[in-house]
């Protein structure tokens, strides 16, 4: 194949780039700014339907895991599991969530991937994906490229979150075994994973303050206090647990309405992406003019066609704003800051998992409550949760370093909130009381998390914001797996009784890490 010629087909139609020693990521943000204006009018007028869309998303994600807890039973009788057989749905969660999230940049990438042409308007429906594309005319493949669209990969990335999980509902009401069940939840965590990475890259709409998506989680938990006030009035009219997963895609079909209805992206944004990937094909064939040793990085397409693609790290994904290095691995792997936070987030998360997990097996053994009555418990606490977290989201950029840091060391120390609350669960052998309690530990633990990762960002260096951030993420999933793992081998071998005495020394330990962290932020970073 002849080289590439280092003049763009595009230049007669398409304006060039002056400046022609200016880098990929300088044309990014000269194309940012260029369609700030009439974009901006489209996004405001979108960014109400867009949040509302996201709202409903993390609720349905929270109606999906919240319930686990007050099905455990069920799932026990039923199925004939152990303890420690049902402890493993957290390890599968765990599992889903790594996987999506090593696979969402690249998968956010694939669904990204569209032919931008000169003289007709992106498609949203069209893949460049066969080995050669006979509906575009020859003379016409000369002036196209393939390249990144944002918008395009933001719908199609929720759009297979919301279809993904709907395929979790489905196997847990079939009811096909132990294995499906598991294969269920790491397809749920799967799903989750995106939606949650698509709070940075997919569900966020520029016109809308941050403080306003503070509140995704806390419809997570509206989920979570939901789903078992249903399932259990299902289950108390003698209606089979089965039934209430197929019931619940009612409400992935609205999702998946929503999310078509919200995202689809506009002709603008369209444009938009077409305008910045024709700016960044053409400084990067103005850079190859200029050098021939760096022709190679304007190469053929995969279609076999002669549109020319861009390279990954010329095309605008989501991870071409930051470029990690190396040093910037070091840094975090080396930070005490990053190392403190991520132990905390896995003995929080642990707690949380393990709490609302086993609440409703252990009153029931220990307690000898009525299981028609018992799984309300989880969506007390859910609820408390609820509460709680959308007060942080509305409170969290409002408040001090100082102030966030003595709300948290209230909410979980000895002689405090949690920890009493934990010690009532195991001396008060009343099952309104303990059900009180849970709410209660659920509305104290609301702040926890967030507050904690705010922390982490005031304390750590820009540069290793990434990379820490990461880490954090990736303990909090291991946490979640391994405290109810360790619950269930207890429950298993020693009896269901031992639930409090976990949690209270989850609750010391919690107290003793957040104790460490510094009260003021620091005043300059090294």
């Amino acid at each position: 194949m002849a080289p590439l010629q280092c003049s763009c087909p595009s230049a007669p139609t398409r304006p060039p780039v002056e400046q022609r020693g200016c880098s990929s990521h300088t044309v990014r943000s000269q194309a940012t700014h260029s369609n700030s204006g009439p974009g901006d009018g489209v996004q405001l007028q979108r960014a109400r339907t867009r949040l509302a869309s996201a709202f409903f998303a993390y609720f349905v994600l929270g109606w999906g895991d919240g319930v686990t807890g007050t099905l455990l039973p069920y799932f026990k009788q039923d199925l004939h599991l152990s303890f420690l057989l049902s402890s493993l749905f957290w390890a599968a969660s765990a599992t889903g969530y790594a996987l999506g999230t090593i696979s969402v940049e690249h998968v956010t990438r694939f669904l990204g991937r569209i032919r931008f042409h000169t003289n007709r308007p992106p498609s949203v429906i069209t893949f460049p994906l066969r080995s050669r594309d006979n509906s575009v005319p020859s003379s016409e493949k000369e002036t196209s490229i393939i390249g990144f669209s944002r918008s395009r990969s933001r719908f199609y990335t929720m759009m297979c979150a919301s279809v993904l999980h709907a395929a979790f509902f489905v196997l847990m009401g079939s009811k096909s075994g132990f294995a499906s069940m598991m294969i269920a939840y790491v397809i749920s965590a799967f799903a989750r994973s995106f939606v949650s990475g698509a709070s940075n890259q997919n569900v966020y709409v520029p016109s809308v303050s941050k403080g306003g998506l503070g509140f995704l989680y806390g419809f997570t938990s509206v989920g979570g206090f939901a789903a078992p006030l249903v399932c259990q009035s299902i289950i108390a009219t003698g209606i089979r647990w089965a039934n209430f997963y197929f019931g619940s895609l009612v409400l992935s079909a609205l999702n998946t309405s929503f999310i078509i209805y919200a995202f689809w992206p506009t002709k603008q944004e369209l444009q938009g992406d077409a305008e910045l990937a024709w700016k960044l094909y053409q400084t990067v064939a103005r850079h190859a003019d200029a050098a021939s040793s760096i022709m190679p990085s304007m190469h053929a397409s995969p279609t076999s066609s002669t549109a020319p693609m861009l390279r990954k790290r010329d095309i605008l994904g989501p991870r071409s704003e930051l470029v990690v290095t190396l040093s910037a691995y070091t840094a975090a792997l080396r930070n005490l800051h990053t190392w403190t936070s991520a132990v905390f987030s896995l003995i929080y998360t642990g707690s949380e998992s393990t709490t609302q997990g086993f609440i409703v097996v252990y009153l029931l053994s220990t307690r000898h409550a009525s299981p028609k009555t018992a799984g309300y418990v989880t969506s007390g606490f859910w609820g408390g949760m609820a509460l709680t977290r959308f007060l942080w989201g509305y409170l969290g950029h409002i408040i001090s370093f100082r102030q966030r840091k003595w709300i948290v060391q209230a909410c979980i120390p000895p002689t405090a909130i949690a920890f009493t609350m934990h010690l009532l669960i195991l001396l008060v052998p009343s099952f309104i009381e303990n059900a009180i309690s849970t709410a209660i530990v659920g509305a104290v633990y609301g702040p926890i998390f967030p507050a904690n990762l705010a922390s982490a960002r005031d304390l750590l260096p820009a540069e290793v914001h990434l990379v820490s951030l990461a880490i954090i993420a990736a303990c909090a999933s291991f946490g979640a797996a391994l405290f109810p793992f360790i619950a269930g081998l207890l429950s298993s071998t020693v009896g269901a009784h031992t639930l409090p005495y976990i949690t209270i020394a989850q609750t010391v330990a919690m107290f003793a890490i957040w104790f460490l962290l510094p009260s003021r932020p620091p005043t300059a970073q090294d």
